[in-house]
């Protein structure tokens, strides 16, 4: 983490996310997911091309925007097409104001923002949060592709903004993706993932898996 004193976090995540080593040498990194898509279809390789590609692309711009964590996601539908995203946690150091009031604050200057955005105020397992819905056009070069000029690529991104309950952070959970047409499917798959967060350690492990600052205030919790 850039951020040397941003809090840890837990993660368990559902089948289909497979957790992206950061510091893994690009090329290795491909072809890991050439021997995966080799494994879940006979897609053409051009389709393999493409989705290999896009995922290389989204990683290097989450890693840009400083990720703690990434994940790619492929599923494979009822029809047999291999659908793609790619889930990303950052965590920002950012002022939260008065406690319970970011959420729905955040929520209404996003709204501003980005008025053909859906913005709403859900509850999760890991706390209140600030979720924002949007489609983005993104520019891709043919070049990559060994294609002639350049296009757009229409995707949808989820960001669920939770702030953090002891630190001055949030807790940013973005998932992206360019397969539309399966946005219900991946609204379960998203939820599933973000159920997985915690900022709590597993029970079975050591209780100085948190600062002390945090055991104090259980402590103080309990009486």
């Amino acid at each position: 983490m850039a951020d040397t004193t941003a809090p840890s976090f837990w993660l368990s995540l559902p089948e289909g996310f497979t957790s992206i080593d950061l510091s893994e040498d690009p090329g290795d990194r491909m072809s890991r997911i050439v021997d995966g898509l080799d494994a879940l279809t006979d897609a053409g390789p051009e389709q393999k091309l493409g989705i290999i590609v896009s995922a290389e692309l989204a990683l290097q711009a989450q890693l840009r925007e400083g990720a703690v964590h990434v994940s790619n996601c492929l599923v494979q539908t009822e029809e047999g097409t291999i659908v793609q995203g790619m889930f990303s946690l950052f965590l920002r150091e950012q002022e939260q104001g008065a406690p319970g009031t970011y959420p729905q604050r955040v929520a209404e200057e996003l709204a501003a923002a980005w008025p053909d955005a859906d913005v709403d105020v859900l509850d999760f397992r890991l706390g209140r949060a600030t979720v924002t819905v949007r489609d983005l056009a993104v520019p891709v070069s043919g070049a990559v592709y060994g294609l002639p000029g350049s296009g757009v690529v229409t995707v949808r991104q989820l960001e669920a903004l939770f702030p953090h309950p002891w630190s001055p952070h949030v807790l940013a959970v973005v998932f992206t993706t360019q397969h539309l047409d399966y946005w219900d499917g991946w609204s379960v798959l998203v939820g599933a993932a973000i159920s997985g967060i915690s900022f709590y350690p597993p029970l079975d492990e050591a209780q100085n898996a948190l600062s002390p600052e945090r055991r104090d205030t259980i402590r103080k919790a309990f009486g």
